[in-house]
């Protein structure tokens, strides 16, 4: 009985008026810009992912250096590149890293453990034939280009709503996602500079 005055009509009336009042006022507009710029940052998106078709692995000679200091970064600290000399890189002699440009593989080994300090779960593949899938920073780092260029096209969205209003925002986000320089050089695998050099930029 008492059950049943506790969801009678009224009471479930009054109740929906009071959850109402929470409820958030959004025009049309501001929702029609917000579905544009999701299917803008889906379209950045889904462009860099189409070499995947080729395989999930690291392309052109750079990557691979640069996944090698992040690897290095993960394993000994972030500063320990400062004092490390490969000799896997110029036989006999080696090569002092201290030399090379820490700024993308400092960026993916922060953002690579932070993931892991969070506890989200980074697939590596073991049915894979190339012998790096099986550790997750190298499968992260395949991706990374593809985050960071998503991300820049956010935040050249933000530049240019600044400057010219949302429209010009959503114009430069457009033109930025599909820009084929800019695709080419932050595809699925190309682990380069200028996946955070054209965001740090902005």
């Amino acid at each position: 009985m008492r059950l049943r005055r506790l969801f009678s009509k009224e009471n479930v009336i009054e109740t929906l008026k009071k959850v109402s009042i929470l409820r958030f006022k959004v025009s049309h507009s501001s929702l029609m810009h917000a579905g544009i710029l999701l299917l803008v940052l889906f379209l950045a998106f889904a462009v860099r992912l189409l070499p995947v078709r080729w395989g999930f692995f690291m392309s052109e000679f750079d990557p691979h250096f640069h996944y090698r200091i992040a690897k290095y970064m993960v394993d000994n600290g972030f500063f320990a590149w400062a004092e490390w000399i490969d000799y896997m890189s110029w036989y006999p002699s080696g090569y002092y890293m201290g030399d090379s440009y820490p700024g993308l593989p400092f960026t993916a080994a922060f953002f690579y453990s932070v993931i892991k300090i969070l506890g989200v779960p980074f697939p590596s593949s073991t049915s894979s034939i190339h012998p790096l899938a099986s550790d997750p920073l190298y499968n992260f780092c395949v991706i990374f280009p593809v985050l960071m260029a998503t991300l820049t096209c956010l935040v050249i969205y933000f530049l240019g709503k600044d400057i010219g209003g949302k429209e010009m925002g959503l114009l430069s986000a457009l033109f930025l996602a599909l820009n084929g320089s800019h695709i080419s050089r932050t595809s699925l695998g190309f682990f380069d500079d200028e996946t955070v050099g054209i965001l740090g930029i902005l």
